[in-house]
């Protein structure tokens, strides 16, 4: 089978496994294309409440096939290549990395922009910028503040060696260490109860956190209110209120098609 991104379901999680395993999963060309797609496919579908992100064989990514990085050096740093390692922290939709064995370069850059991370004990990160010569891009500089803080972001890039996911861990880079063999059966865990609240919350959450890491806490209270009414026009509020009266777990509707265009509108 040639390399690609496989894709599944589970209920209403998106399972998106990078499969390339006799390169550790170093992503060709094609291979981040059809990433940026699926991402995009999944975000755009009411019925996805959750995407969860993982590799095949015991690893989760080396990073780009440096086959393809040599005979186009560009590819590396280049933000349109590179834009599906980006995505997950720009769609609305909740997504999960699950990693085990290394996340390293353009793998720890889409592990670092999923909201969550699950890993396995083998689960090993490495942002390789500093040593190959090449400037730490895709929210190294930015996102991972935002997640471990300076100084600890500061060593990972600045000594570019690898660091285990206990390590991670103490960090709250990595969100649990899964006791199984597999990260994936951890990360489905927490997609699961994710997928089992309010998906237009769940949505306005993603967004409001993220508008008020970009622009400051004054603007993301000024935005809270606009997203209550918004998500207050839907009937998820009546059935989490009636459930609870009710003593049964709540039913929620997938949210609306335009959801997403209505919270960016609400936020710009």
């Amino acid at each position: 089978m040639p390399p690609g991104i496989r894709v599944s379901d589970k209920g209403a999680i998106r399972i998106l496994t990078i499969d390339n395993p006799s390169k550790r999963n170093a992503f060709t060309g094609p291979m981040t294309t059809t990433l940026l797609h699926e991402l995009d496919r999944a975000d755009a579908d009411p019925a996805v409440r959750a995407i969860v992100v993982t590799g095949t064989n015991g690893c989760f990514s080396s990073g780009h096939d440096l086959q393809e990085v040599l005979s186009n050096p560009g590819t590396a740093g280049d933000p349109v290549a590179n834009a599906a390692f980006t995505r997950p922290s720009e769609i609305f939709t909740p997504v999960i990395g699950a990693i085990d064995g290394p996340a390293y370069a353009a793998g720890f850059i889409l592990a670092l922009n999923c909201d969550l991370r699950v890993a396995s004990a083998g689960g090993r990160f490495c942002g390789v910028g500093a040593a190959i010569g090449l400037v730490p891009v895709g929210g190294q500089l930015s996102r991972l503040l935002d997640v471990v803080g300076y100084p600890v972001a500061y060593r990972w890039l600045a000594t570019a060696a690898p660091f285990s996911a206990e390590e991670a861990s103490q960090h709250g880079f990595v969100t649990e260490i899964h006791d199984g063999d597999e990260a994936l059966e951890g990360a489905l865990a927490l997609a699961e109860a994710i997928t089992s609240v309010s998906p237009a919350v769940v949505a306005a959450v993603k967004a409001g956190l993220l508008h008020s890491l970009r622009h400051g806490s004054d603007a993301g209270r000024a935005a809270e209110p606009q997203l209550a009414a918004l998500i207050q026009s839907l009937p998820d509020g009546d059935e989490g209120v009636s459930s609870f009266l009710e003593r049964r777990p709540p039913t929620y509707p997938d949210h609306p098609e335009e959801l997403h265009d209505r919270i960016a509108e609400v936020l710009a």
